[in-house]
């Protein structure tokens, strides 16, 4: 495993959602309830940015045609612009670590 700190626990809990740009990707860090979930941050479907998307539970709406991700495993629930989900790919999701008021992620 590559375990990669990604922020602070503290700036999470303000922020609720937030992109962190690493130099390999851009990954989408939310805090929903006390769990803390990783995913890329580009919709699979025509890279809009997730984190500018809704958060409902653990599930993030693309904010440009509505594709619906369950960030717990990245599944498609709703495809663009009412496609079935199988029309675009899963979201990749990453293994996630708290450690000293940091988040981690395996990436």
């Amino acid at each position: 495993m590559t375990w990669r700190r990604l922020c602070e626990l503290t700036e999470l809990r303000r922020k609720g959602v937030m992109r962190v740009d690493m130099d390999d990707g851009e990954y989408l860090v939310a805090l929903i309830g006390e769990r803390v979930y990783v995913a890329d941050a580009w919709c699979t479907h025509q890279k809009a940015d997730l984190t500018m998307g809704i958060l409902d539970g653990t599930r993030v709406k693309c904010p440009l045609h509505q594709a619906v991700f369950e960030l717990v495993d990245g599944s498609v629930v709703e495809g663009p612009s009412g496609e079935p989900p199988s029309s675009i790919r899963s979201l990749r999701t990453y293994l996630v670590k708290l450690e000293d008021d940091q988040v981690y992620a395996d990436l």
